[in-house]
């Protein structure tokens, strides 16, 4: 039996601006096949030889459709990463991340549905670590000793033109084209997720978030709020925060924190930066989808 333990909590809003809610998580124990997904979520899971999954969507699309894309993501993912497999983690997370790229296509052939699509960020977390699979705009960061590093880049048209120096980061944040994706699930038919790997330490604290929380709150905030508040309490200061700033989106946080005897706790020096590696970078075409 390994020791490795994650406790965590996740919670999605409405928020204040927006009538439905058209973001979606799970959290999945892959070896004992237990799902938290509701509105409020928390526990603990010894991971076990299967892994966990942690993954958060946030679709697009009229009507209910983007309510359905992010649902169906969510849902194809774990189940793909449910099915026996020998591959290792990173392939078995990108197959799941194509897999669920055809379902939402597929589900997408309703007239009421067509043009629908959805972002993802899902973690898959093994003895070897966290695998990070990223389409789309949804963020992925780790505390460790105090300090947060974004691990994802947002597959945005203004991440692309700041990483050009075309544009500089305050620029960005106040584009009125932030909301352009350079690709989303169930946008076309090729996917390109990107890919990376970190190693874990006792301590560390994993985030995913919707970019209703994102756009709401600095990194500088987000890495204060994480410090000091445990996964649940977090959790509900991200969304009470971004809510009394307007709640000009649905919002959705995943906090994670591991533990147990698997895991070293990390050197004084160690930063995050050091201890992950890019598997597969994001570039494709730009396409002018919105979320």
């Amino acid at each position: 039996m390994s020791d490795l333990i994650m406790t965590f909590a996740a919670m999605t809003d409405v928020g204040r601006a927006r009538s439905k809610n058209e973001d979606a998580f799970q959290l999945t124990d892959l070896s004992t096949g237990t799902t938290y997904d509701t509105a409020q979520s928390h526990g603990t899971i010894q991971v076990g030889e299967r892994g966990a999954l942690l993954a958060i969507s946030d679709g697009m699309g009229g009507h209910a459709a983007g309510e359905v894309a992010s649902a169906v993501v969510i849902s194809s993912v774990r189940t793909a990463l449910q099915r026996p497999s020998s591959a290792p983690a990173e392939q078995r997370l990108e197959a799941a991340v194509r897999q669920a790229n055809a379902d939402v296509l597929t589900a997408a052939q309703s007239h009421s549905r067509h043009g629908m699509g959805a972002t993802l960020t899902a973690v898959l977390i093994d003895r070897d670590g966290a695998f990070v699979a990223e389409v789309g705009d949804s963020r992925a960061y780790l505390l460790r000793s105090g300090h947060l590093k974004q691990l994802t880049r947002d597959q945005s048209l203004v991440q692309t033109l700041v990483d050009h120096g075309l544009m500089d980061k305050e620029e960005a944040e106040h584009s009125p084209q932030k909301n352009i994706l350079l690709q989303a699930m169930g946008t076309a038919h090729d996917v390109e997720a990107a890919l990376g790997q970190v190693t874990l330490r006792r301590g560390d604290k994993l985030l995913l978030c919707s970019d209703g929380i994102s756009n709401a709150i600095s990194d500088d905030e987000l890495e204060e709020i994480l410090n000091a508040n445990g996964p649940t309490p977090a959790c509900a200061h991200l969304i009470e925060l971004a809510n009394h700033r307007g709640g000009a989106d649905n919002l959705t946080a995943v906090v994670a924190l591991f533990d147990g005897q698997d895991l070293s706790f990390p050197s004084p020096s160690e930063t995050v930066t050091a201890t992950f590696a890019v598997i597969k970078d994001f570039g494709a075409i730009p396409a002018q989808t919105g979320s």
